[in-house]
């Protein structure tokens, strides 16, 4: 499941190109500028940044709490409405279609316009599409084919929506507070997610199943509410982007700048095998994550929605878990050892779930396998902040988007079609044995490995 990143103090300034950073290229072709943007301010020249991360913190940190419903409520929905694990997984895959679509072009746009204003607007899509699901279960008119309209629609406001957080955490924070700064939003994210499986079960029994996509549309209006209550230098800040002098806005500009980052991406021998393994997990493992373990307590343990979330909580425990797992553990080794550490056991820690028999059994297996996510994600995107300048980082982290969200658009399609001709067990233990392999190849790319 897609997320963020994490580090110690040694973190670059967002922005900059320092010397010896991994994966840096001085191209001329790369607009590689020593940087005067906002990211490489002090503390004291900017005294109301706290004020701006605390307010981005609280509406993220509520967000997130319906996100987690949302992620434990829609594949049981989409089951219960079709009946069919197939088209289930197509279905899901869709909710990842506008990322591997429109990923680069939102990139283009993120780095050229206000990124608080896109994500508000981000914010509203997604309201909307979200809201319109209890609605129209309400009135009997929600059906597979609506589903798969307002999940697009939801994950078009998502695409805009996370490049241009990403970019706009580094503006906001001085740069030696970037690395607790990403690290207090990952961990925060994580006891969110924890949070809604838990207050979710007794919400379904109180106000039915459907209604958990109501209170995840109303995350998404408060989220908003944050944005706007931004103080007036955070918003200078989040509309640094658009002051650039920029060519106008044009498929051929945006093809055009994307391959600038491509470019820079395809040139770096630090960049260039960390984008290939993350295509790689994701398409082996994120697949049967989301399709086969709902399929595997709705079917082989014929529990209900309660039971998901029950077993869906010790997964976000987890998560939080490894998030603090990974701050330790990058204070004792190189960012890109941790990645691929964090890749192998992505794929170890799925064979457990062959053997799962029982809900205590799925519960221990998605705690292990949960802890060793953050161990990728965090370190990740604190190398992807520090190889690139500030400016680029909208259509940098766009596409890392296509990347993770395309590829898990995929595997959950095909997870769908392979769920009907294996059982879930099977199939985790395929993809665990091959996420393990891609893994252990990766430590044979030494400019990874030993990546700071």
């Amino acid at each position: 499941m897609p997320g963020d990143d994490e580090r110690r103090g040694d973190t670059e300034v967002p922005g900059t190109m320092p010397h010896g950073a991994p994966g840096v290229t001085t191209d001329a072709s790369i607009p590689v500028a020593i940087d005067t943007d906002h990211a490489s301010q002090t503390i004291k020249q900017r005294p109301h940044w706290r004020r701006a991360l605390v307010l981005l913190w609280l509406g993220q940190i509520i967000s997130h709490l319906g996100d987690s419903l949302y992620l434990v409520g829609i594949v049981w929905l989409v089951l219960d409405l079709t009946g069919s694990k197939s088209l289930t997984g197509w279905l899901v895959g869709m909710n990842f279609a506008p990322a591997l679509v429109l990923g680069l072009f939102a990139g283009a746009i993120v780095d050229r316009h206000d990124r608080r204003r896109m994500m508000i607007g981000a914010d509203a899509i997604r309201f909307l599409a979200v809201g319109a699901i209890p609605v129209l279960a309400a009135t009997h008119h929600l059906n597979a084919p609506i589903l798969g309209v307002l999940l697009v629609a939801l994950a078009t406001g998502t695409t805009f929506f996370n490049p241009a957080i990403k970019a706009l955490i580094p503006e906001i924070t001085p740069s030696a507070q970037l690395a607790t700064a990403v690290a207090v939003f990952q961990l925060s994210e994580q006891l969110a997610f924890v949070g809604g499986p838990v207050l979710g079960q007794p919400a379904t029994k109180l106000f039915g199943f459907v209604h958990l996509f109501t209170v995840d549309a109303m995350t998404f209006l408060f989220s908003a509410l944050c944005l706007l209550a931004l103080p007036r230098r955070g918003r200078r800040q989040s509309h640094a982007a658009a002051t650039q002098v920029l060519p106008p806005l044009t498929v051929r500009t945006i093809l055009s700048e994307t391959g600038v980052v491509i470019r820079a991406v395809l040139a770096s021998p630090m960049l260039r095998p960390l984008f290939l393994l993350t295509a790689l997990d994701n398409l082996f493992i994120m697949g049967p994550g989301y399709i086969a373990t709902p399929v595997l307590v709705k079917e082989t343990l014929r529990l209900g929605p309660e039971g998901y979330m029950s077993a869906m909580t010790y997964f976000f425990v987890g998560l939080t878990c490894g998030t603090a797992a990974s701050w330790f553990g990058a204070r004792r080794m190189s960012k890109g050892r941790l990645i691929l550490l964090g890749i192998v056991l992505d794929g170890l820690t799925c064979v457990p779930f062959y053997f799962c028999r029982t809900l205590p059994e799925i519960k221990a297996a998605l705690f292990i396998h949960a802890c060793v996510i953050p161990l990728i994600i965090i370190p990740r995107t604190v190398l992807m902040q520090q190889a690139m300048p500030g400016r680029l980082h909208g259509r940098l982290f766009a596409l890392i988007n296509v990347t993770v969200f395309g590829m898990t658009g995929i595997s959950a399609g095909l997870s769908g079609l392979m769920i009907s001709h294996m059982s879930p067990g099977t199939l985790f233990l395929a993809v665990g044995i091959i996420g393990t392999l891609v893994g252990t190849a990766g430590f044979r790319v030494t400019s990874l490995r030993t990546a700071r």
